[in-house]
């Protein structure tokens, strides 16, 4: 009886398999046909010489203890150059630090849409650059310069777009929003004073598009198309300070159990059995199914039957994959760390910051209590910093994701179009308050280098 049971299971395994190896073979991606649009080079270089005057003005990141409002005003008065209808068309509205909000008047004010970019950039060591990280150098295939990828490319298309659709006399359907702040990239203000401004008016945006995913080719392995990937959430942020306290003493005679032993024992028990959960959600699934028919056999196997081996995957991915590990679960990160001035002194306290990124599958006050539990075993203060909760999921099954998705297939009939989770943090995080379809892509063709 118990060699038929065997037998019968062994049956079953066989027969998935040979399902799952069928259905590989079915959903190979047969698409050889899509091409790229071509592009104009004399149109292209056009634009990268206009472009070029933006990446000139350097535009670090306003704040109110510095107020650097000048290079922004200098920016204005660039883009106003170089965009003149705009300026004169749309209604400017200008918030505290520079940052911008235009309206272009559509024929209807239901349905508006928002197009977001950031006018700071970070600031870059010129050392380490081909040439000058502001001098906008263009040569025959690169424009050189902070800003080019993050962000004043996202602003230069869209402002580009509707300078020369107003040149031909297009009036949109619905009323548009460019909105640019100058703060982004320190987690400012600039952002809060638009989403303010829209509730105010009672403006609920239909749509609003900012940074965040790209056209990439190389994202996953031996996947052969590019990958438009669409950010649907941004991960949270939290740094919590972990405390060892003691008597001290000195390095001649250490005691047992000193601060800096107790912080290691802590950060090696975290680091070797990960504490939180770990879960695929249908986003990050949709994005292995939508690359699955373009990947190679062993890869196409596995993704493509995620019916099959998802909890296979889900357990063995973030084992083997720093990437995979970021969508599937918070990561935690050990950062910095603290203990005794002087070399032959026992630190009386002594702490280590952790940087976590929490997935929306466990919220911060859950993040904290597994890691309080764990670093009471060891006597250490468990301290909050900072944090802010994951993002809402935008909404991808309505008409606003079908609407995004067709727009990007109709400019890029080459690729192939997915959900994903933003690992970092944008600007777009704010309109989630004011509308449940706050997508993060630009279409920008970036390559992955493995």
């Amino acid at each position: 009886m118990g060699l038929y049971i065997i037998l019968g299971i062994l049956g079953i395994l066989v027969l998935l398999f040979l399902i799952a190896l069928l259905h590989s073979l079915v959903i190979k991606d047969k698409d050889t046909t899509s091409l790229p649009r071509p592009v104009d080079p004399v149109y292209s270089d056009r634009l990268a010489k206009r472009f070029s005057k933006l990446i000139q003005v350097k535009t670090l990141s306003y704040t109110r203890e510095q107020d650097n409002i000048i290079p922004f005003h200098q920016m204005h008065k660039e883009m106003e150059t170089l965009f003149p209808n705009v300026f004169q068309h749309l209604r400017k509205v200008e918030f505290e630090g520079g940052s911008l909000l235009l309206k272009w008047r559509g024929k209807s004010s239901e349905k508006p849409m928002v197009l977001m970019a950031h006018q700071d950039v970070v600031p870059a060591d010129k050392t380490d650059w081909s040439f000058g990280p502001f001098s906008g150098e263009v040569t025959d295939t690169e424009v050189y310069g902070r800003g080019t990828l993050d962000t004043k490319s996202t602003l230069f298309s869209f402002y580009q777009a509707v300078e020369e659709l107003l040149e031909e006399g297009f009036k949109p359907e619905q009323d548009i929003y460019l909105s640019s702040s100058t703060d982004e990239e320190i987690s400012g203000f600039g952002a809060e004073l638009a989403v303010e401004y829209l509730k105010k008016n009672n403006i609920t945006p239909y749509i609003v598009l900012d940074e965040g995913g790209a056209i990439v080719s190389g994202a996953l392995p031996s996947v052969k198309r590019p990958l438009a990937l669409v950010g649907v959430l941004e991960k949270g942020y939290l740094n919590l300070k972990f405390v060892a306290k003691s008597r001290g003493g000195h390095s001649s005679t250490p005691p047992k159990n000193s601060p800096i032993p107790r912080l290691a024992a802590f950060i090696t028990d975290v680091e070797k059995r990960f504490p939180l959960k770990t879960k695929m959600i249908p986003e990050v699934e949709d994005l292995f199914k939508t690359a699955a028919p373009s990947m190679n056999g062993t890869y196409r196997f596995l993704f493509g039957n995620m019916w099959l081996f998802k909890p296979l995957i889900t357990w063995l991915l973030p084992k083997i994959n720093p990437y995979g590990r970021a969508l599937l679960s918070t990561t935690i990160a050990f950062t910095m760390q603290n203990g005794s001035d002087a070399a032959n002194v026992i630190p009386s306290e002594a702490y280590v910051l952790c940087n976590l990124r929490t997935h929306p599958i466990q919220n911060i006050a859950s993040s904290i209590k597994v890691l309080q539990k764990i670093a009471n075993k060891y006597d250490l203060e468990t301290i909050l910093v900072e944090g802010r909760e994951a993002s809402p999921i935008s909404n991808t099954n309505g008409d606003t994701y079908r609407y995004l998705y067709d727009q990007i297939k109709a400019a890029y009939p080459d690729v192939q179009i997915s959900p994903y989770i933003m690992l970092g943090g944008t600007d777009a995080r704010f309109f989630s308050e004011v509308t449940e379809s706050a997508f993060r892509f630009s279409p920008i063709r970036m390559i992955i280098m493995n």
